[in-house]
């Protein structure tokens, strides 16, 4: 089993909690976008599509992506699990995050059922 989805950009994950007297809670950015993405998700993945037990994520951002990639990768596994299309992030068996020349906006986001 394996799908496919293209989500807006993900916020860094240090945009994704701010601090609230000794406590954290989601940003105001990490709301909104994980809002949309999980629409985004729900209407390019049908749930029949869910891969449940140990996966494989692909993730492509833009080449002129700012700064780390792998500070994207948290909000969108995020996604995945709550859109319900994965069981649990303790499922990911690996991770690959590319630059592609291709993608101009967004990140596309590849998951496989583990082999």
């Amino acid at each position: 089993m394996i799908f496919s989805v293209i989500l807006p950009m993900p916020p860094t994950t240090n945009n994704l909690f701010v601090n609230v007297g000794k406590s954290r809670k989601p940003s105001e950015q990490y709301v909104a976008w994980m809002r949309n993405a999980i629409l985004e998700t729900f209407a390019q993945v049908p749930a029949a599509n869910r891969i449940g037990g140990l996966i494989t994520i692909t993730m492509q951002v833009p080449a002129k992506t700012p700064g780390d990639i792998d500070n994207r990768i948290k909000a969108a596994v995020d996604c995945l699990v709550k859109s319900r299309r994965i069981d649990d992030d303790k499922n990911v068996w690996s991770i690959t995050i590319t630059r592609s020349h291709l993608l101009k906006e967004g990140v596309r986001i590849t998951v496989e059922a583990a082999e």
